[in-house]
């Protein structure tokens, strides 16, 4: 029998945890801020037991949900376009032919009550470059009209190509058809510059609708032919990213769909939200201020380019999941944090491995301001 010194002891003990517990509970509740993750599948994901460690870390850092690459995006490790599963269309990344170690993920993160969403990346993609000649997005430059391949490490494709458009939206529909992803995030849906795409067949097809052949477009300068140019390759995209949420929705209708985004400020792109935010259920802008040497409040400052005021004009109260690095100092996200009226989630990029440091800072950083 215990001895009444000893009980009083195991009550404060237990009275003490139960404070603690309280203690966690009230800071989880009162977090602001819910995190994803996004990863690399090439840098992060090649055995069980990596997938294991990341699950695991994610548990324990709460994190809600892991972007997950199904397709390739850079020309690094391998080239874009290559797929993480072992998919029926594409070519299939080394290692991941034989044991499909994204179905591994999203069992071992369903078990844990953490959501995955299918990152697949669009318009840049190395494989249908070389696939098919017709493919290729073309630019006009220097008096020649010649494909773009960026240092030849960026690979465009043609978004205004039919039959490249049905091949990008076979890779979405055998990924939804075959995985039970909570999401799908679409990357890589711009141009890169206002003179492109000039192929035979897009330059056709304009001059047919508009009476002159889009070549003659002074593209240096602002001019109405360029405006009516750019709304033309805009509306493009937006039919595009209709066609994808369509395709999805008769397949999975719980599915989620997203976009990661550049500034809207940067027209030549063509990637206008206004015109495709009915079609999502949220949008990433990627807030990357340092990659483009901005000051940190071209993020959400008053200035007339700053990405999340823009954004949020173009889409009303449409959910925005801002993008950010993980590799900013504290007092950057303390001075971002406090004018993040109506964002409820951060989406985090790490180019790298996910580590506990890395998973740990994001885990800080989301109750910075409480």
């Amino acid at each position: 029998m215990a001895t009444p010194i000893k009980t009083h002891s195991l009550l404060a003990v237990l009275l003490l945890l139960a404070a603690l517990f309280t203690l966690s509970a009230a800071a989880e509740k009162n977090r602001r801020f819910s995190n994803e993750i996004i990863v690399r599948t090439v840098t992060n994901l090649k055995t069980t037991a990596d997938v294991d460690r990341l699950v695991a870390l994610c548990h324990q850092y709460r994190i809600a949900t892991i972007t997950v690459a199904f397709k390739q995006d850079e020309d690094d490790e391998i080239p874009s376009g290559y797929l993480f599963y072992p998919s029926k269309i594409a070519p299939v990344a080394a290692g991941y032919a034989k044991f499909d170690l994204l179905q591994y993920l999203i069992t071992a993160a369903h078990a844990k009550k953490i959501r995955i969403k299918a990152w697949i990346p669009q318009f840049h993609d190395q494989v249908a470059y070389k696939k098919n000649d017709s493919w290729r997005m073309m630019v006009y430059r220097e008096g020649k009209i010649v494909p773009f391949a960026k240092n030849s490490s960026e690979y465009f494709v043609n978004p205004l190509h039919p039959d490249l458009q049905r091949y990008e939206l076979s890779i979405i529909k055998e990924i939804v058809t075959r995985y039970n992803v909570d999401g799908v995030v679409l990357d890589w849906i711009r141009f890169n510059d206002y003179n492109m795409d000039l192929s035979d067949r897009t330059r056709q097809h304009y001059s047919k609708a508009f009476g002159y052949d889009p070549v003659t477009i002074d593209f240096s300068t602002e001019n109405a032919k360029r405006i009516q140019w750019n709304h033309y390759r805009m509306d493009a995209l937006a039919s595009y990213i209709q066609r994808v949420k369509q395709t999805i929705r008769t397949i999975r209708p719980a599915v989620t769909l997203d976009a990661f985004i550049l500034s809207p400020a940067w027209k030549e792109l063509a990637q206008d939200p206004r015109r495709f935010a009915r079609s999502l259920d949220s949008i990433s802008p990627m807030c990357y201020y340092d990659d483009w040497n901005y000051p940190v409040d071209w993020i959400y400052g008053k200035r007339s380019d700053a990405i999340l005021p823009l954004v949020r004009q173009k889409v009303s109260a449409k959910t925005i999941i801002p993008v950010f690095d993980t590799d900013w100092d504290r007092n950057v996200y303390q001075k971002i944090f406090a004018h993040l009226d109506n964002i409820h989630t951060i989406s985090w990029f790490h180019y790298g491995k996910w580590t506990s440091r890395e998973i740990g800072r994001i885990y800080d950083y989301s109750a910075l301001d409480n």
